[in-house]
């Protein structure tokens, strides 16, 4: 028994079997050519990564002052909004407190909840 281990099919002699070991023209060029564009590729990548993190930076340090301005801006509508808002709830009351009064002018008094108001869960006025 040897400790060859070589394919069943395979008829070569032990000559055979060095020759074949070698690469072929064609393949030993194409590994000649990934070398060479590895070598020369590396640093233009490099330069090309560092060229993306600078930009990344600048972006993230226009992105700030932006960012500010923009939740001011925000906030400042916000707040108009909320105003605005209350606003409106404020005459909606009054409209209703005003229609519910038997003389059309405004109640002194508040203005008891009707039933349909109590079962929806309105609060008190």
């Amino acid at each position: 028994m040897t400790n060859d281990i070589r394919p069943a099919h395979s008829e070569t002699s032990e000559a055979g079997d060095a020759s074949g070991a070698a690469p072929a023209p064609p393949v030993r060029q194409l590994d000649s050519i990934i070398d060479s564009l590895t070598t020369y590729a590396t640093p233009v990548l490099r330069e090309i990564a560092a060229k993306a993190a600078e930009l990344a930076a600048r972006a993230g340090e226009a992105a700030g002052p932006v960012a500010q301005r923009a939740a001011d801006k925000t906030e400042a509508a916000g707040e108009r909004l909320a105003t605005k808002g209350r606003e409106v709830a404020a005459d909606l009351r009054r409209d209703t407190a005003v229609g519910k009064s038997a003389t059309g002018d405004p109640p002194f008094e508040p203005v008891d909840q009707t039933p349909a108001e109590h079962e929806s869960g309105l609060p008190p006025r």
